[in-house]
């Protein structure tokens, strides 16, 4: 896709997921015209980061399909949330001081 001019309907149109283009489409409707450029370029790095990325996923999902599992040496180093984190989200989202 790169090879060609983008426009916001291609940006829009190779999204991977429906909330994503609809967070795209908020951003550039809502975004002062003046920071536009800003906004579409964040958007195409993002595009082009995750194109990237599809040989290794594929490549983990062929192996998760043949094994059963993740390969061994496999790290998630996408989020980086601990323990504390995640046990205080659940206590903030059950109501606890």
């Amino acid at each position: 896709m790169s090879s060609q001019p983008w426009t916001i309907d291609s940006i829009a149109h190779v999204l991977p997921h429906p909330e994503l283009r609809a967070t795209f489409m908020r951003d550039v409707s809502f975004t002062d015209v003046q920071c536009l450029p800003d906004i579409l370029e964040r958007w195409v790095r993002f595009i082009e980061d995750f194109e990237a990325g599809r040989p290794r996923v594929e490549k983990l999902r062929s192996h998760l399909r043949e094994s059963g599992h993740l390969p061994a040496d496999y790290e998630a180093n996408l989020v980086d949330v601990g323990t504390e984190e995640l046990r205080a989200d659940a206590d903030r989202s059950r109501g606890a001081a």
